[in-house]
This record gives structure tokens, C-alpha cells and sequence, in this order.
């Protein structure tokens, strides 16, 4: 299965401008992400690594790399001594991509980095390709987080804490992570026009004129929505990123606020789908600072189908099928929240696979209600939640829901899985029933990620509702569900998945999270 990547070969064709856009980052200082500060300091005569984002298939190794400031030719990419071919992924030419096929599974392979003058922009390191397809390893760990996006001035998490949250995950050396959407939190209508008071979207306006304007009136890439494009991923993701995971291969799905908008309906209409302005923005920064996706299949409905489905194979031991719930977001007909392209690829992969475990990685929950439009469910927020809009939710997106159930749970010997993003907390479910659907000969376990990046966005906060089990679903706590930071740890074995979550939460202190243990531990067996 071939990646789809037409729409990076348009940034690429696109970015061929780049002399006049150096020259006008140029006259901004020629510094990219200004605003934040930054671990690694720069100097005239030094060019830093802003962010470095692998990604990895089972005979493939990709690269993306932000810059600090624009190069007068493209940086060098080494994979074992050999040259990799530079992609530019941005008009200005400060991010960069290399993707080296052909590898072999398995495998490390030292890679390093160096500038258009042959300095060294870090340390050699290595990256290992995932096993090959055939392979039947005995062991695979997989990190699991959401909502790491997020900007400090809107009361986000510090950008040291959510780092700190990234090390400890780290330090326990997963072989792949995963990023389950809000990578982005810079909404545009939901946060000026629609939500929340007079007063509390006149700050809105405050914070992004003075940190980063994107103005609807223009075009999205126009000079003034490209640098500020620019602030908000380098302040969102190249600053928690940093290089940390050089080593650790990434797959970023997308939700609603990395389309700049929160999921809201009204008279007026509907958030979702995107229109074309936040459409591309979301498109934008997905080619320059989120990993290549290397699993995506090639769909009937092209690009923008294909773009919201991606699957990872760990050989024959485990398979993940990620996928973005709203982009397809259907409001007119019966359709759900995923394009039929995409429902149908879904289920019949699952039919498919021949992989000892096989887990979906919605962006949406499934289990779990917080009242807000863009669930799966109808559960409404308690009476009287300010911006509720739950009247123009759509039974259309429950159906769907119900057909995915459906093929989780006839799985013959896999159990039933599915680890979500999007709701702020922790927690797994052990769920006998959906709906009309009787899940007891297989039921489904239902995980959350947990959030690296919430500060004061809880739903019990924000809807004063806390995340909780829908009306039409039956079933019991594996994990008590928490409204506190985390990651989540899933160490997959041919016979069982260990399951491992961990929290913080202020006010304890952010030393505790070098030592911070898992809250809960639980396994889901595969069925004799």
C-alpha cells in the first residue's frame, strides 16, 4: 500500500518561490516560531534544529526537519553514509523533508544531519524501520497521548511541563507513538464569532493579533497567514517536539481544532466539514511539521479521503487503523462522520488483516460522552451548559458508529479495541453493549489516550459535564476515568496487550513526572 501524497507534492511544486520569501523572512529577522523560548539557543553564525519528526514503515524512514531560519540550499540527510534527496515542504524553505524507501525491516540505521555547509545540526543518531510484514516479533511498545497542542498565552499546559510529560514517556523506550489530534489549538470562527462571551472573544482577538493573525479576508497562504502560520506551529508542536523523538518513529491524526475551528453547529450551520480556508491551513501544517504518513491508502475520493485514514503494521503481530473524524463530517444526508471511502476501507482492512491484534485509533472517542455536538452520541450536557448545541446533532454519525462496532466485535479471536483522543482524560471501559448491538461474545475495550497539553480545558469544566459512559452503551470501568495529563503505554505481545496509563495533574508538582508511575495497569487477551 502506497502512500498518498499528492497534496505534498503541490507544497513542494508551490514552495519553488522561495527567493522573494527569503528575503521576506529576511526583513522579520529571517527566524522562524518567534515567541517562544526556546531550549537550544541560536546565533548569527549557527542555524538551529527547531523540531525533528521521524516516521517509519517496515522498509521505509522519513524525516521532517524545521529550521530556524531558511537555508540558501537544503540541508543533508544522511541514512547509513548515503544521501537522502531533500524535499522543501514550505514556501519559505524552513521545513524539510526526506524519505529514504527500500530499507530493509527491522533495521537501525545511523542517520545524520547536517547544514548546506557540511556543519553538523546534531548528533549522529539511529532510527529503526518497523518489522517487516512477515515478521512476528514478540514484543512491541506503542505510546498512545492526545491534545498536545495548545498555546501558554490561552492557558495551555507550560510548554516544560507538557516536555516533561514527553520525557517520561520516553524513558520508557516505546518503539512508536502515536499523536491522537489537537496538535493545533488556534480556532478561528468558534473562538471570534461563536463562542463564549462579548468579553471573552474580544481577548481571543487581543492574543492572536499580538501573537499571530491569520485573516480569513486574505488567502490562506498569503505573506501575513504564512508567518503566522509559521508562530503557531513553532510555538504548538516545534516546541514540545524539539528532537526529543528522533529515535522514536511518530503518526499524527487530526481533529477538529487542527482545522483551526472547534466542532460547533447552529442556525448559521456547521464548523464541519471544513471549508476551504481551514481545509487548507489544517493541509498546510500538516506538510510542514506533522511526520509523512507513510500507511495512507489510495481511495476512490483522492486527497482528501485518503488524508484522513492511516494504518500502521507492526508485521504480523499488530496492525493500527488511525483515522480523522472530521473531515468527512456529513450534516446534509445519512452518511457519518468518515467518508464511506473511508468506513468501507475500515472495515474491510479489519476482514483482512491477518495481524494477531487489530485496534482502531479514532480521533472521536468511542465509550465515552462529554455532551459536546461532535460526539458519536446523543447525550446532551447537563441543562442550561452555556454554547450547548447538542439540538443539531445527527443519529447519522451514532449509525456509523454502530456499523464500526459491529465489525470490531465479530472478530473471531482478536479482542475488540479501540484507543481515542479528544475527550482531556484517562480511563478505559469494558463495554457488553452498544446500542441494539449484544457485544458479550467479544466486548469491546475501550481506552483514552490521555492529554498532554490540557490546562484548564477539561469537559467537566468547560461543559460541567464530566467524561462519561453514553446512554445507549453498556458496560464497566477497567480504568477509573481521570481529568488529569498523561500518556498512555501499550506493550503488545502475539497473546495479550499490557496496558499501561499514567497522570499528573497540577498542583503536584512537576517534579514528580521523572519518577511518575502508572495509575492503572490491565491486559485485553486474545480469545483461545
Amino acid at each position: 500500500m502506497q502512500a498518498d501524497d499528492s497534496h505534498e507534492k503541490e507544497v513542494i511544486m508551490h514552495s519553488r518561490r522561495t527567493v522573494l520569501h527569503r528575503a521576506a523572512a529576511a526583513s522579520l529577522g529571517g527566524v522562524l516560531f518567534g515567541g517562544v523560548s526556546w531550549s537550544r539557543a541560536s546565533t548569527a553564525e549557527t542555524r538551529t534544529v527547531r523540531a525533528l519528526l521521524p516516521s517509519a514503515s517496515h522498509d521505509t524512514l522519513a524525516v521532517k526537519v524545521l529550521l530556524d531560519t531558511p537555508p540558501s540550499a537544503a540541508p543533508v540527510l544522511t541514512i547509513d553514509g548515503r544521501r537522502v534527496t531533500a524535499q522543501q515542504m514550505d514556501v519559505d524553505g524552513y521545513s524539510w523533508g526526506f524519505v529514504q524507501r527500500g530499507l530493509k525491516g527491522g533495521t537501525t540505521h545511523e542517520l545524520t544531519l547536517t547544514d548546506e555547509y557540511g556543519a553538523a545540526l546534531r548528533a549522529p543518531w539511529r532510527l529503526k524501520t518497523l518489522p517487516d510484514l512477515d515478521d512476528r516479533p514478540e514484543r512491541f511498545r506503542i505510546l498512545f497521548f492526545t491534545c498536545a497542542g495548545g498555546d501558554e498565552a490561552k492557558s495551555a499546559l507550560a510548554v516544560n511541563v507538557r516536555r516533561a510529560l514527553f520525557d517520561r514517556a520516553l524513558s520508557f523506550s516505546p518503539d512508536l507513538a502515536v499523536a491522537n489530534g489537537d496538535h493545533i489549538y488556534w480556532d478561528l470562527d468558534t473562538a471570534l464569532k461563536i463562542r463564549g462571551s462579548a468579553r471573552s472573544r474580544a481577548r481571543n482577538e487581543e492574543i492572536y493579533r499580538r501573537i499571530a493573525w491569520i485573516d480569513q479576508d486574505l488567502r490562506f497562504d498569503s505573506e501575513t497567514n504564512r508567518r503566522s502560520l509559521n508562530t503557531v506551529i513553532g510555538r504548538q508542536i516545534a516546541s514540545i517536539y524539539e528532537d526529543r523523538f528522533a529515535s522514536v518513529p511518530l503518526v499524527f491524526i487530526s481533529d477538529d481544532h487542527d482545522y483551526f475551528e472547534n466542532d460547533n453547529g447552529g442556525t448559521w450551520g456547521y464548523t464541519f466539514p471544513p471549508r476551504a480556508f481551514t481545509l487548507n491551513l489544517q493541509r498546510r501544517a500538516s506538510a510542514i511539521a506533522y511526520p509523512f504518513a507513510l500507511g495512507r491508502p489510495q481511495l476512490p475520493g483522492g486527497a482528501l479521503t485518503s488524508e484522513t485514514v492511516e494504518t500502521v503494521r507492526i508485521g504480523k503481530l499488530a496492525e493500527l487503523a488511525l483515522f480523522d473524524c472530521r473531515r468527512g463530517l456529513d450534516t446534509r444526508t445519512a452518511n457519518g462522520m468518515l467518508f464511506p471511502d473511508v468506513e468501507r476501507f475500515l472495515i474491510e482492512r479489519l476482514r483482512r488483516s491477518e495481524a494477531r491484534h487489530y485496534i482502531h485509533v479514532p480521533s472521536v472517542p468511542f465509550g465515552w460522552t462529554a455532551g459536546k455536538l461532535g460526539d458519536w452520541y446523543e447525550d446532551p450536557p447537563p441543562a442550561g451548559t452555556r454554547d450547548s448545541d447538542k439540538e443539531f446533532w445527527r443519529t447519522s454519525w451514532f449509525d456509523q458508529h454502530q456499523r464500526l462496532i459491529k465489525a470490531l466485535t465479530e472478530q473471531r479471536e482478536r479482542p475488540a479495541i479501540t484507543i481515542s483522543g479528544d475527550i482531556h482524560a484517562s480511563g478505559a471501559k469494558h463495554f457488553t453493549r452498544s446500542g441494539n448491538i449484544d457485544l458479550t461474545a467479544n466486548p469491546l475495550e475501550a481506552v483514552l489516550a490521555g492529554t498532554i497539553g490540557t490546562a484548564t480545558g477539561w469537559p467537566s469544566h468547560g461543559r460541567g459535564m464530566f467524561p462519561s459512559t453514553p446512554g445507549k452503551l453498556m458496560g464497566t470501568d477497567t480504568a477509573e476515568t481521570q481529568e488529569k495529563n498523561g500518556f498512555t503505554l501499550f506493550d503488545v505481545t502475539p497473546g495479550h496487550i499490557e496496558v499501561r496509563q499514567f497522570n499528573w495533574r497540577p498542583p503536584e508538582p512537576i517534579e514528580v513526572i521523572a519518577s511518575l508511575k502508572p495509575y492503572a495497569t490491565f491486559r485485553m487477551e486474545r480469545r483461545a
